[in-house]
């Protein structure tokens, strides 16, 4: 077993738990086997990138968190997770709306 593999899994393990989902589900979420999601949690498989991806989906952390154990504050991470939720043309919009209300009420102060 490769040391890497064992600190995702456990990375992953534990992201799992603490949202409270159970193996089946996380599989689920993620259109993975449950055994191949066992297999990476014991660190015994690896996985390719578009698997991680949606690991990191399922669970709303970064593949960056799950490969590396780099956190980013709960802000980025929200900020984030609606604007990649969005179309191009509506996350356009949005980061032209958040511009104009930041400029305004900074303009209060």
């Amino acid at each position: 077993m490769n040391g890497n593999n064992m600190l995702v899994g456990g990375r992953i393990t534990e992201t799992r738990k603490r949202r409270g989902y159970s193996r089946e589900k996380l599989a689920e979420l993620s259109e993975i086997s449950v055994q191949f999601l066992a297999d990476i949690e014991k660190g015994r498989k690896s996985m390719t990138v578009n698997t991680l991806r949606r690991l990191a989906a399922a669970l709303n952390v970064t593949t960056d968190y799950i490969v590396n154990g780099t956190e980013e504050n709960s802000e980025s991470l929200r900020l984030g997770s609606l604007l990649t939720s969005l179309t191009p043309y509506q996350r356009e919009q949005a980061e032209k709306l958040l511009a104009v209300f930041v400029e305004t009420i900074s303009r209060g102060d």
